[in-house]
């Protein structure tokens, strides 16, 4: 089973890899082994551990032989994959979570839904604190417009600055400011979840990706492994 929840700047999911091939990519990666530890090769090093963050652009591999993940993949745009880089990888290609988090992440997802559980382990892991507070109403007003369409248009961030009456560039400066990522791949990751919304509701990856604004299904799956090195089957093995 896979449960997918998406953040402004992350997507959590909770996966079943086995025999992953090694690939890198330019998400910053946070994996947490379920029920057990993972096994992790990450730049040539192989080791055990219960949690492993991984910095963006690093060759890596890691499954579970019993039970389940739940990974997080950070857009290196974000300030998230920001913070994760100050507090716990520091340069490094990876950096090993401790045993007494794991048990506090693991308890927090065996008792909240996915969508609560993903906000409750930012906060953990001290990855809440910022870009999350909006301190400019017209920031909020654009966000709630965002939720309200079902797709997101080409025309899109003009219609975005003639609700708010700002420029291009001043807008993408105060979204930035507010949300912690820039309005352009807040828009991509916006997109992705329409879409896969779309899927979820009518089974059909053509008909999701037109629902959505996306050009085409292939320009959908190319979004996913561009940002993530997701590929989009892996969104829709479940239903978050």
């Amino acid at each position: 089973m896979t449960s997918t929840v998406f953040g402004y700047d992350h997507i959590m999911m909770r996966a079943e890899y086995r025999t992953p091939d090694p690939h890198s990519h330019l998400a910053v990666h946070f994996i947490a082994g379920l029920d057990g530890p993972v096994h992790c090769v990450v730049s040539g090093d192989s080791f055990d551990a219960d949690a492993v963050f991984i910095a963006s652009d690093v060759v890596h591999t890691a499954y579970a032989e019993t039970g389940d993940m739940l990974v997080f993949l950070f857009d290196t745009a974000g300030s998230i994959a920001e913070e994760a880089q100050k507090q716990y990888l520091c340069g490094r290609p990876y950096f090993c979570g401790d045993k007494e988090t794991v048990e506090k992440l693991r308890k927090i997802w065996k008792n909240n839904p996915p969508a609560q559980a993903d906000s409750l382990i930012t906060q953990l892991l001290g990855l809440d604190t910022v870009g999350n507070t909006l301190r400019d109403e017209r920031i909020y007003q654009v966000l709630e417009y965002l939720r309200s369409l079902d797709e997101v248009p080409e025309d899109i961030t003009a219609q975005l600055c003639a609700k708010v009456c700002l420029s291009p560039s001043r807008l993408s400066h105060l979204f930035k400011e507010n949300v912690g990522i820039s309005l352009h791949r807040y828009l991509a990751m916006d997109k992705m979840r329409k879409g896969y919304i779309h899927f979820q509701k009518y089974g059909n990856i053509t008909e999701a990706s037109m629902r959505a604004g996306f050009d085409s299904p292939s320009h959908f799956a190319a979004t996913c492994k561009r940002m993530f090195g997701i590929s989009f089957s892996e969104f829709v093995k479940g239903s978050e």
